[in-house]
């Protein structure tokens, strides 16, 4: 498929990678999307649409932050995504795991999870100290990651924090990222 599709990649969770292309015709854009699943093309829709659109505003606002060891976590704690990929506006703590918004929009958060083996885990998206959407990594050494869009007010938190199940999750294989698509006046 490398022979229709440009190389330039955006990753959105741990099973593909969304690429800006060109599609020499029909049928090889079929036999793309094929391959996903609905929720999958509709997510990548949002997320290359939501990529151009950051690209027009000013200034971008942007965080990405994974694990740099394995981490044991207490009850309901917030995990501490302690290596910072990215982090344009500043809104990331990485000493509480924490995004503070730092302009009212609209943003897309998500979140992967990989637990340690035999264990499985949930760690869920929270804003303002409410769970939005959990996120379950179901046996060992399997990821899973989730999306959501959020409306957000200036000063609002979002952060990832243990849910239930296991307490022990695997180094860079959990990760936590968050943009702009929107301002909203």
């Amino acid at each position: 498929m490398h022979h229709m599709l440009h190389r330039k990649s955006y990753i959105f969770n741990n099973k593909h990678s969304i690429n800006a292309f060109r599609i020499k015709d029909r049928q090889d854009k079929f036999k793309f999307f094929k391959s996903m699943n609905r929720a999958n093309v509709i997510a990548t829709l949002v997320i290359v649409s939501a990529v151009i659109q950051q690209g027009l505003s000013d200034p971008a606002i942007a965080f990405s932050a994974v694990l740099s060891t394995n981490t044991h976590l207490g009850n309901d704690d917030a995990i501490k995504y302690d290596k910072v990929l990215t982090n344009l506006g500043n809104g990331y703590d990485k000493w509480c795991g924490h995004f503070v918004v730092p302009k009212k929009g609209v943003y897309v958060f998500s979140c992967s999870v990989m637990a340690t083996n035999p264990n499985h885990i949930t760690v869920g998206i929270i804003k303002n100290g409410k769970t939005i959407l959990g996120v379950a990594s179901q046996r060992g050494w399997e990821s899973s990651s989730r999306i959501v869009i959020l409306s957000m007010d200036k000063g609002d938190r979002v952060w990832v924090r243990r849910l239930a199940h296991d307490r022990n999750i695997m180094a860079n294989y959990n990760s936590f990222s968050g943009y702009l698509i929107s301002t909203e006046k």
